[in-house]
């Protein structure tokens, strides 16, 4: 049984989990060196697979099944997997920084796939995301090596490297669903940079909203940001105080310290929506916000669908938008 190459989004229809529909097409032997420099070289076809969620949401689209998912929510509720074929695979952890052990090694895993980042807010030197403490993941690498993409890179590089990691697992990334929505994702990016270049005197911030606080993005620092800013788009950088290297952070009263002609809001389901800050009078005062002229954006992305959404709905919020 390996991570299988089947359709992206629907793991390998007609089959257990983990197992691959062409064997032909499976390498001799894995290797693969990870963005810690750490090679896993295994002599064996079949490579089963245990992913933390973020990384299981990347390679479920470009076909490799795991048969284990560590994470922040049950397999049936967890956003960062909604849409995907979860038939056959098996929950090792839904609460995040916690990882059954015993269930991890009933799966009899031969790696275990994670992302990584660096700067404030990692946990202790060498984590991994999706442990919570350096002894859990020491002993998650005792039943299995761990292989971590660096998630802190421009996102259309971290697809780039679990691509990568996909096709040293078995999957046909060069060619098929997967080759197709990287030809749709490369054509929204052009359409991005086309509107970017035609409306150069957008000032585009980008926020994630908290009950207290409203969190103003240094662009440097954040995956998805860096490809906008690659891409033409100008993305404002804070200029007050930061909390940490990623975030100026400020009370309600001050949310409209910054006027942005597009505003960007966070989009992961823990952060505030759209609908709970028109609570908030500061919010509204933006004249971005009472332009209408607000996107969103999820810090990193890890699959051309997802990202080809988000490229699009910025262009039309770009393309429509005028200098306020």
């Amino acid at each position: 049984m390996t991570g299988c190459a089947g359709q992206p989004g629907s793991g390998t229809t007609g089959t257990a989990a983990g197992t691959t529909t062409n064997a032909a097409a499976a390498p001799a032997a894995f290797s693969f060196t990870d963005d810690r420099a750490e090679t896993v070289k295994l002599d064996k076809k079949e490579i089963r697979v245990v992913a933390q969620e973020d990384a299981a949401n990347a390679l479920m689209h470009l076909g490799i099944k795991p048969v284990g998912i560590f994470g922040g929510a049950p397999l049936n509720g967890n956003p960062m997997l909604k849409g995907l074929d979860l038939t056959g695979i098996e929950s090792v952890g839904e609460v995040f920084g916690e990882v059954k052990m015993e269930k991890l090694a009933s799966l009899r895993p031969d790696v275990i796939v994670s992302t990584f980042y660096t700067g404030d807010g990692v946990l202790f030197p060498g984590g991994v995301y999706g442990f919570q403490t350096a002894k859990m993941q020491n002993d998650a690498k005792t039943i299995a090596p761990i292989l971590a993409i660096d998630s802190t890179k421009p996102s259309s590089h971290v697809i780039e490297r679990f691509s990568a990691l996909a096709k040293a697992l078995g999957a046909d990334v060069d060619g098929g669903a997967v080759a197709q929505a990287r030809t749709k994702w490369a054509s929204a990016v052009e359409a991005l940079k086309s509107a970017a270049k035609q409306h150069p005197d957008l000032k585009v911030l980008a926020v994630t909203p908290a009950q207290e606080q409203v969190y103003f993005a240094v662009p440097d620092l954040f995956p998805d940001l860096l490809d906008l800013r690659d891409w033409g788009v100008d993305l404002m950088t804070p200029d007050g105080k930061l909390v940490s290297s990623y975030y100026e952070a400020v009370s309600w009263e001050n949310a409209a310290k910054y006027q942005p002609s597009v505003v960007l809001v966070d989009a992961r389901g823990y952060t505030l929506g759209t609908e709970a800050l028109k609570k908030y009078p500061t919010w509204n005062a933006l004249k971005a916000v009472k332009a209408g002229q607000v996107g969103s954006w999820v810090r990193v992305s890890l699959n051309y669908d997802d990202y080809t959404r988000q490229v699009q709905d910025l262009t039309a919020v770009l393309e429509r938008a005028k200098n306020v």
